[in-house]
């Protein structure tokens, strides 16, 4: 495995070329996924609070796969593979396989961030790779994938974590640009990610897969 800076330099690598895509990609998940859903609520008013946040809770959950897509998308970029636009929605043509397996992490986590955020923290490191799995396996259940992904990152929590960690200063940067710096940022992080993946995937591959 490599350290921090490596992952980020061949993210930086993969991104050569295709931070056009990239970007927009980005731009487009955040456009769908964030502000759609604020505008379905608008018309409903501020009293209504509760019906509001049902539904923004909603449009969440109908934006599962797609959040996949966004996830395995710079999976694609790293490999070289198709990085058209539409491979964003890939997550609804499995439906629900991808959309059961986002719900159940989803549903870990949020217990584990109950549970104080040491305990949430270590339940979004262990399904890490839940996506990237699904990915390559399309036979894999959603279970199944969760499994597995917490049997890759046994031995490597502490390790991703640093990853997650390194990407704090820049976090702030998108934050003090008023989020612009963001549809930078993704690609970047999420390309070191996806190459994450890939370098965990060799050294655990016969344990797992």
């Amino acid at each position: 495995m490599g350290n921090n800076q490596t992952y980020k330099n061949r993210a930086l690598k993969s991104l050569e070329g295709k931070w056009v895509e990239g970007i927009l990609t980005t731009l487009f998940y955040v456009i769908i996924a964030g502000m759609v859903g604020s505008i379905i609520t608008l018309p409903m008013g501020q009293d209504a609070y509760t019906l509001r946040l049902g539904t923004q809770g909603v449009w969440t959950l109908i934006c599962l796969p797609l959040g996949w897509g966004f996830v395995v998308y710079f999976l694609n970029l790293i490999r070289n593979q198709d990085i058209s636009y539409g491979r964003l929605f890939d997550g609804y043509k499995d439906f629900l396989r991808i959309f059961v397996a986002g719900l159940l992490v989803l549903i870990c986590e949020a217990i584990g961030f109950a549970l104080i955020i040491v305990p949430g923290v270590i339940v979004a490191l262990m399904f890490s790779q839940t996506s990237f799995i699904l990915k390559d396996d399309p036979q894999v259940s959603a279970i199944d994938a969760m499994k597995q992904s917490a049997k890759m990152m046994e031995g490597h929590k502490w390790e991703l974590f640093k990853l997650w960690l390194s990407f704090i200063g820049w976090l702030i940067l998108g934050l003090l640009t008023c989020g612009f710096g963001f549809l930078f940022l993704y690609p970047y992080m999420y390309a070191a990610f996806a190459h994450y993946y890939e370098d965990l995937k060799a050294e655990t591959q016969t344990q797992v897969f």
